[in-house]
């Protein structure tokens, strides 16, 4: 698995491994500004001087300047570009927090990329799964949440607030703040996908 981690504006924080690295939009000019080098650098960079380009420009392979009236986000071209670089694990940081509709984009960019991409920041962790049984650990977050777009066929152990063979729907919400009891919780799910959102208190 080739796995890409992108910076987005707010991504001040970035997990301890180690990972190919994207910045977008300011998102890059933070990487740039910790010495951290970049395969690529994304975005109409309208958040950032154009004095702070050239330094952006020295801690990354390419600059892939977009047009401000465009048809996609930064965050969407930066997930497009990382699919095109053959990157299938992609942790999009800094996603939550900020404008709502950022955010919101956000979301909606995890559910259409499913199959490879991650939200994480340093209080939340979002990604989707599939059909199959999931072993989910604690991590240090105090809850756990399941959310989906779509009708789903979801059991789960070892959760204070179980369930068996539930159909949750989109329009669903009592699935929200649950809590893995033990260190892990099983996770199973027969049909349709589900997001998985772990946050801390």
């Amino acid at each position: 698995m080739k796995k890409v981690l992108i910076a987005l504006k707010l991504a001040d924080q970035l997990p301890a491994e180690k990972a190919d690295l994207i910045g977008c939009d300011k998102g890059a000019l933070t990487l740039a500004q910790q010495h951290r080098h970049m395969v690529c650098a994304v975005g109409d960079f309208d958040s950032v001087r154009e004095e702070d380009i050239s330094l952006i420009a020295q801690w990354c392979d390419q600059i892939i300047r977009l047009n401000p009236i465009k048809d996609d986000s930064d965050s969407e071209h930066a997930v497009k570009t990382a699919i095109d670089l053959g990157y299938d694990h992609i942790v999009m940081c800094g996603a939550f927090g900020g404008r709502a509709d950022h955010a919101l984009v956000n979301l909606r960019l995890l559910w259409k990329y499913k199959d490879c991409l991650e939200l994480w920041d340093a209080e939340n962790d979002a990604y989707v799964i599939g059909p199959g049984r999931y072993e989910i650990s604690k991590n240090g977050y105090d809850y756990i949440s399941f959310f989906t777009w779509e009708d789903a066929a979801v059991t789960l152990s070892g959760f204070k607030y179980p369930l068996t063979d539930r159909t949750l729907t989109p329009s669903d919400l009592y699935t929200v703040s649950n809590e893995i009891l033990k260190d892990e919780g099983i996770v199973e799910v027969k049909r349709g996908h589900v997001m998985v959102l772990q946050c801390k208190d």
